[in-house]
């Protein structure tokens, strides 16, 4: 079977599917040239659904995708840069949460936005693991405490770094500063070895941020699981994610239990402009070590 198929009666002869193909498989012969795959190719192919999405007429149906799932862009939903900013201003790293779970269909909705993050070479390798109800979050805050507790009696360079001792002590305390009181954690996770699976989670969870922030549902990465996860991978498997998977991101996730009233200032972004490559000399940048 073609990688795929194109109307004559529909296709316009513009090359915009030649042009936008990542992999260089669409071509066509002349500028007035039917577009048509390169033959013994298809393996190549990343499946990112450029050539479909471009094409002005929908002259062009992909093997791969159907072509019910290339919903037409409506532009009157797109986002000003203003409200935009106004969005991504305002979101906030929760640490006080309510006690009651956010509903599943809430987190189906947000990921079913975050799956369209991008990803290396549009792998799409993450998978998320939601930790639901403050029990099941509790007892994961156990377990970290007990890690936290060994880093200390341990003195390793990273309980030091961390702070560790005075984490342990808090949780210790009945103080929870690891877990927040979140009645849920998400974790996105990935195969330890791919094109580029730790900045795609990376990269996911922030969508998932981004987005969960529109649903009323308030996030924040969560460091000392991170680690934790990180430096006893046994933990890894007690949330039932595979072996040979990681978890370059956690997010503390519920209802906020306080409604913020203002945006807060950030430092102005620091960034250089270069006309060319700098060839060794010093362009006396002023960025912070």
């Amino acid at each position: 079977m073609p990688l795929f198929t194109v109307d004559e009666t529909l296709c316009r002869r513009d090359g915009l599917c030649v042009a936008v193909c990542p992999a260089s498989l669409v071509r066509r012969d002349g500028p007035e040239g039917l577009p048509y795959p390169l033959a013994g190719k298809e393996a190549h192919c990343i499946r990112c659904g450029h050539c479909v999405a471009v094409c002005p007429t929908g002259a062009l149906r992909h093997s791969l995708l159907p072509f019910e799932d290339f919903p037409p862009i409506d532009r009157t939903k797109a986002l000003p840069p203003e409200a935009l900013a106004h969005h991504l201003r305002t979101r906030r790293s929760i640490r006080n949460f309510k006690p009651d779970t956010v509903p599943r269909e809430t987190f189906a909705a947000i990921l079913d936005s975050a799956r369209h993050a991008p990803s290396g070479h549009n792998h799409q390798p993450v998978a998320w693991t939601i930790l639901e109800g403050r029990p099941a979050v509790a007892e994961l805050l156990s377990h970290v405490a007990a890690w936290m507790r060994e880093e200390v009696q341990a003195r390793t360079d990273l309980s030091r770094t961390l702070g560790l001792a005075g984490a342990a002590r808090a949780v210790d305390k009945g103080k929870d500063v690891v877990t927040r009181g979140a009645p849920h954690v998400v974790f996105a996770h990935v195969p330890a070895r791919g094109i580029t699976p730790l900045t795609d989670a990376v990269i996911a969870a922030t969508w998932f941020e981004i987005v969960a922030h529109a649903h009323g549902v308030g996030t924040c990465f969560a460091g000392y699981l991170m680690f934790a996860l990180e430096h006893r991978p046994e933990l890894v498997r007690l949330l039932g994610i595979p072996e040979g998977r990681v978890v370059p991101a956690a997010l503390l996730a519920g209802t906020p239990a306080y409604r913020y009233r203002r945006m807060v200032p950030r430092d102005e972004a620091r960034v250089a402009f270069l006309p060319g490559l700098a060839g060794g000399e010093e362009r006396g940048h002023e960025f912070p070590a």
